[in-house]
């Protein structure tokens, strides 16, 4: 059971990952969060103690998944402590917010830059999860600026 949590956190990540990349290019919020990130500036989420990791860094202007692999100098690692604990997170059952207050997870780096991080994580997960999901897990459900089924398809084929 836990290699098939772990795949299916790895497989979200990997959505996770690559939305992000899509929605810096498509969303304007998304784009003025990451382009308020110092060039290099680095994100990992990983799971604790060996389980799946994803990263991505701001390079030549624009936001790179770097795979499903930790950043070892990251400028923000936040890192769940088990695999239990970022199921209900990855899968929109509870918000980021609720997991950190329940101390699911820690984080290692810039404030400034993990609430960035997370306002864009937040808008990606507008256009990832449906409107059943969004309205459940956060406060304000951010309103798409394109459609859902285009952040799809590039994040699919051509991230």
């Amino acid at each position: 059971m836990k290699g098939l949590k772990a795949l299916l956190i790895r497989i979200l990540l990997w959505f996770l990952g690559r939305g992000m990349c899509v929605c810096a290019r498509l969303d304007s919020r998304v784009a003025a969060e990451v382009s308020s990130w110092a060039e290099g500036a680095g994100l990992c989420l990983a799971i604790a103690p060996s389980g799946p990791a994803m990263s991505l860094a701001r390079q030549g202007g624009r936001l790179r998944f770097l795979g499903l692999r930790p950043l070892p100098d990251a400028t923000l690692l936040i890192t769940f402590k088990h695999l239990d604990g970022a199921l209900p997170v990855f899968l929109g059952q509870m918000s980021i917010a609720r997991a950190y207050a329940e101390r699911r997870m820690t984080m290692r780096g810039d404030l400034t830059f993990a609430m960035s991080a997370v306002r864009a994580i937040l808008v990606t997960e507008a256009y990832l999860f449906p409107g059943l999901i969004t309205r459940r897990i956060m406060q304000r459900v951010p309103v798409r600026e394109v459609s859902m089924a285009r952040v799809y398809l590039v994040t699919l084929f051509a991230a």
